[in-house]
């Protein structure tokens, strides 16, 4: 599985000249990342205080949130909205990646963590498993997000997943 873009996003200058998209985006990915921007405000992290994982009927059952207060390889599921446990046939909620994902999905998964808690800045990534169990082919797209609870160090990670089998 490879990231196949990171999403960019500041309060520069340059951030100000892009136009505005037209339309609402449909994907899950960039749902999100307009989510995490309107919360982020013109601050440089979002606060965890601001998140409302309720707050955009677009995003419903596909967000999820890790806490990472503690590194990227204590991170611990404290809110997952759905998608991701049903995926992986998983109830998510107060476990770490390698007790719902299989093993190789969770170290990718933290992969992206660790990058996203190093660059403060958000990642997205697509990828397409083979499903073990329930036959066919998982394809995902998910986005991973900075989040504070200090404004300054990245406590939690803000995710959206979304999936179809083929």
């Amino acid at each position: 599985m490879v990231a196949h873009m990171g999403i960019h996003g500041d309060s520069t200058d340059a951030a100000a000249d892009r136009p505005e998209p037209v339309g609402r985006e449909r994907r899950v990915v960039g749902q999100a990342l307009s989510y995490w921007h309107a919360v982020r405000d013109h601050r440089t992290l979002p606060l965890l205080d601001d998140l409302d994982m309720e707050a955009e009927p677009l995003l419903r059952g596909k967000l999820f949130l890790m806490d990472v207060t503690d590194g990227p390889g204590t991170a611990t599921f404290t809110y997952c909205g759905g998608a991701l446990s049903h995926a992986f046939k998983a109830s998510a909620t107060g476990k770490r990646p390698h007790e719902v994902l299989p093993s190789d999905v969770a170290e990718h998964m933290l992969d992206l963590v660790r990058a996203v808690v190093d660059f403060r800045r958000p990642l997205a990534d697509a990828a397409t498993l083979p499903r073990v169990r329930g036959g066919g082919v998982l394809k995902h797209r998910m986005a991973i997000m900075p989040v504070s609870t200090d404004g300054k160090t990245v406590t939690h990670i803000l995710g959206a997943f979304s999936y179809k089998v083929d």
